[in-house]
């Protein structure tokens, strides 16, 4: 069930959900009619007030997580915007609050836990979307909070006007992939978050965001040019790839990143008034291309920097994680690129500390193949 209709949590008998009614003058009930010289007039009682138009409120956007999430905020306050909606950072100020969640790090999702409970107590409508709901969505303090899945973000229109209705909604499933030309309102006017896909083909046993990403999914190549175009035309300066995986990117559509990459470049201005930065690609899906991408790297237009996580400096350690590589490749990375490509940044990331009990492996296992 994806209709709004059918997913709204209490709608009770009367007007059908989501029928909008004609908004009436500030007439209140029950209105009395007195006789004057004979004619009767209407008296009207104005106790109760006119009901907001839809798209009039104020809504405040709260995001917590990575640029894949700074993307899909943009784009919901585009929608939003679109439709009349005022946005404010000003979380008092609003009449609605949204929320988008990151479920990789524990502070923001206690920070989130901590928005919505003042939320309650303020009593304002609750949206929530991002990877919290998406991979929890049986969590006590989503209870009562309408939700907005990762691949929804393009009906978030019609959730925050059922929301500030009184009802409760909640859009998790679906299979396709919201479109890359929705409005879009950017933090940063100059620089333009484009995801190249979703999702991942790793099954990390101590990962929450493949339950919530899910599997991968690329955008074509045409589309996210033709999105590339566009924003260099708006006057973007930055273009910033983002993705659960980078490296990952095509293997469900037949193509590659090398492909890709030397698409996007061939638009970029010969100037360097746009630049192109490459996104977070785990060890595993690159190093097959490792050439081509250096080449790309080498471009004046393309930053050279590249994020690639390591998590561990030990093969047994990796092994429990379910990470498909070795510290070997991960060297062979680095050392290709840090040879290759002039000038060349890398940023990578370290799981500290991480449990190694057979009991424990056995249950990250189990729990990883649950979800795949």
């Amino acid at each position: 069930m994806e209709d709004i209709e059918d997913l709204l949590v209490g709608t009770g008998a009367g007007v059908p959900p989501g029928f909008r009614l004609p908004v009436p003058a500030a007439v209140g009930v029950n209105p009395k009619q007195r006789k004057k010289n004979g004619v009767r007039k209407l008296t009207v009682i104005q106790d109760s007030p006119a009901p907001k138009i839809p798209g009039t409120q104020t809504i405040y956007i709260k995001t917590f997580g990575c640029s894949h999430n700074q993307s899909d905020s943009e784009y919901m306050a585009g929608q939003l915007s679109a439709f009349g909606y005022a946005l404010s950072d000003n979380p008092d100020e609003a009449d609605l609050w949204m929320i988008n969640t990151c479920t990789v790090k524990s502070p923001s999702q206690s920070a989130m836990d901590t928005i919505i409970s003042k939320g309650r107590s303020a009593k304002k409508p609750l949206v929530v979307a991002g990877c919290v709901p998406q991979g929890s969505r049986n969590l006590k303090e989503l209870e009562g909070v309408s939700i907005v899945g990762v691949q929804q973000i393009d009906r978030v229109v019609e959730v925050v006007e059922e929301t500030l209705k009184g009802h409760e909604v909640r859009l998790l499933t679906r299979k396709t992939l919201p479109a890359l030309d929705l409005p879009k309102v950017r933090k940063n006017k100059f620089v333009e978050i484009l995801p190249i896909n979703v999702g991942c083909l790793g099954a990390c046993t101590y990962c929450k965001t493949k339950h919530a990403r899910g599997h991968l999914g690329s955008y074509t190549v045409d589309s996210l040019v033709g999105r590339v175009k566009n924003v260099i035309a708006d006057g973007v300066r930055e273009i910033w790839l983002s993705s659960e995986d980078t490296g990952a990117y095509g293997r469900d559509i037949g193509v590659n990143l090398p492909i890709l990459l030397n698409a996007i470049v061939a638009e970029l201005p010969l100037n360097g008034s746009t630049m192109l930065r490459i996104g977070m690609t785990n060890p595993p899906y690159i190093l097959e291309h490792l050439k081509e991408i250096a080449d790309v790297l080498c471009h004046p237009c393309v930053y050279s920097f590249l994020h690639v996580p390591v998590q561990s400096g030990s093969d047994s350690i990796l092994s429990a994680m379910n990470r498909e590589y070795t510290v070997g490749e991960f060297r062979k990375v680095v050392d290709t690129l840090m040879e290759l490509v002039p000038g060349m940044q890398i940023a990578t990331d370290i799981i500290c500390g991480f449990p190694d009990h057979p009991k424990i492996r056995y249950w990250r296992i189990q729990h990883a193949l649950a979800h795949i």
